[in-house]
């Protein structure tokens, strides 16, 4: 998302007729007097510059993983100390997306599909995951107690049982690759074996389950705004209903069902809905609407995150190549209490709110403790900061930044999204193995996703089009005008000099003169003059 890229695809796009959508009112758009050379540029249509460059971004993505090995995991399990973590890393990943199957509908929307693959990036990173290892958490086996915690008596007595059988341990020692990437735990398989509807999975990796909900999802964007229309005009601003490149559906729906989004039959929206449950007039972080407002805020959706996060305008600045840019942050409050930011007012799990800071996303992760936050607990309530030993919050360091052009809505480089993954562990009941983990939210690792470099063809559009056609256009402007005026003047002494030199072959100048015969000419004689005289 960070770097937040323009462009990428399989396949040449097709155009379809656009689903049934519900009868709304369809917002008035100003047209936009683009040039048309500047329109095949900057339209995402079939064939445009930009439609290849969405398809197939070509921005150097790298994602940075930071993770929390433990430290003391004896004393810490025998209760004698917090729990001890030390951040190892980075190791990189480049990733590469694809925005496949576009297909473009009659009401002004395109659908695709994106899939992003990863590759390990050994250059930026400080050690081989296939080789380095450290010392974790066992996610299955804590986070599926602590789903249980509201459990019976004998569903936590059968688990812990069954976990003791398997010979599943609290804390696992594991190269940095079978932790993000996958590995076999016993816990895991007999899971899916006898609970395949809800453990889907053979095998787990923390960031392949994180990974796998980004990827295969139905994504509809809006691309022509002269046809926007929502049925949500109580809930979205006149901008976010007609904003270019906006998300109109995900996975065929305007809104999360995981927050308690609901529809009727025929797709008509509820009463109740909020406007917290809403992925439309969100962006998918690939592209933005052109000509971009100062003090306004941008939302952001992966399906990775669970739910919209919220970026507020901080500055306008100029990148290191020149080009003027809208800086966007993450705010304070994103994972605040509904009290503190209603905008928050949707996600809390069972009717428990998570803590200043923190954002369950259970409800996208198999109803698994999985808590979002920034890195290190910046900005999380003190008492939760307390209860770790080793998170150090830094403002500078641990703080997201979006920046993006805003004349052509780009993502430029020195982008970069920073997100922690935890695990936030309840009351867990009978497994002694478990307990010291209780009422902890435990650090697992952090994510960096940074566009360290401008691509070559991006800079050298971006160029083209904010700097070199205006004044092209200016100058070829000018020279056309003058180009006019000297083919105008040119004309105009070409007539003059023919004029000139070419008199009719009948007459002739002479010095002789002769009177004018009267039987010629047919004048009342009270105005002939017998003085006049022609030329013989």
């Amino acid at each position: 998302i960070a770097c937040v890229r323009t462009m990428m695809a399989g396949g040449p796009a097709k155009s379809a007729s656009a689903n049934k959508i519900i009868k709304a009112d369809t917002v008035t758009v100003e047209e936009e007097s683009n040039p048309p050379l500047l329109l095949q540029i900057v339209s995402l249509s079939p064939g445009s510059i930009l439609f290849s460059l969405w398809s197939a971004p070509p921005y150097d993505v790298v994602m940075k993983l930071y993770i929390f090995n433990v430290t003391n995991p004896e004393q810490f399990l025998r209760g004698e100390e917090k729990l001890n973590v030390v951040e190892v890393g980075p190791y990189a990943y480049k990733e590469m997306l694809t925005n496949n199957n576009a297909t473009f509908n009659d009401d002004g929307t395109v659908t695709y599909i994106p899939k992003r693959v990863f590759v390990v990036d050994l250059e930026n990173s400080i050690g081989d995951p296939k080789i380095d290892r450290v010392v974790v958490p066992n996610i299955p086996l804590l986070g599926i107690q602590s789903f249980l915690e509201n459990s019976s008596f004998f569903t936590n007595m059968g688990f812990s049982a069954i976990s003791s059988t398997l010979g599943s341990q609290p804390i696992l020692n594991l190269t940095i690759d079978e932790y993000m990437w996958g590995y076999e735990d016993k816990l895991v398989t007999v899971a899916n074996k006898f609970l395949p509807k809800w453990i889907d999975f053979g095998t787990f990796g923390i960031l392949e389950r994180l990974i796998s909900r980004d990827n295969s999802n139905n994504i509809t964007i809006l691309v022509d705004p002269k046809k926007a229309s929502s049925q949500y005009k109580n809930l979205l601003s006149e901008e976010e209903q007609v904003a270019e490149f906006h998300i109109v559906k995900w996975n065929g729906s305007p809104g999360l069902k995981e927050w308690g989004f609901q529809q009727t039959e025929d797709g008509r929206s509820l009463n109740t809905t909020k406007k917290c449950q809403l992925v439309e007039g969100a962006y998918d972080g690939t592209v933005f609407p052109k000509k971009m407002k100062k003090n306004s805020t941008i939302t952001l959706f992966r399906k990775a995150f669970c739910r919209p996060v919220h970026l507020e305008f901080v500055e306008e600045a100029y990148t290191g190549q020149g080009f003027k840019s809208y800086n966007y942050k993450m705010k304070d409050n994103m994972f605040a209490s509904p009290q503190k930011n209603p905008d928050n007012e949707c996600y809390c799990v069972n009717g428990k709110c998570p803590d200043k800071g923190l954002q369950n996303i259970a409800p996208c992760y198999y109803d698994m403790p999985v808590v979002l936050s920034q890195p290190h607990f910046l900005n999380v309530d003190p008492t939760i900061l307390d209860t770790v030993v080793g998170m150090h919050p830094n403002d500078t360091k641990h703080s997201s930044i979006a920046k993006v052009q805003p004349d052509l809505g780009v993502p430029l480089d020195e982008s970069t999204l920073k997100i922690q993954v935890n695990l936030g562990i309840g009351n867990t009941r009978f497994n002694y193995k478990t307990r010291p983990f209780n009422n902890l939210t435990v650090p697992l690792f952090w994510i960096e996703l940074t566009c360290n470099e401008l691509p070559s063809l991006v800079y050298f559009l971006l160029t083209l089009i904010i700097y070199v056609l205006p004044v092209a256009m200016e100058v070829l402007t000018y020279l056309l005008l003058l180009v006019g005026l000297a083919m105008i003047s040119g004309a105009a002494l070409l007539t003059l000099y023919f004029s000139k030199n070419i008199m009719p072959q009948s007459l002739n100048i002479a010095s002789e003169y002769a009177p004018v015969p009267t039987s010629i000419i047919t004048i009342p004689s009270q105005y002939f003059n017998k003085e006049l005289r022609i030329c013989k």
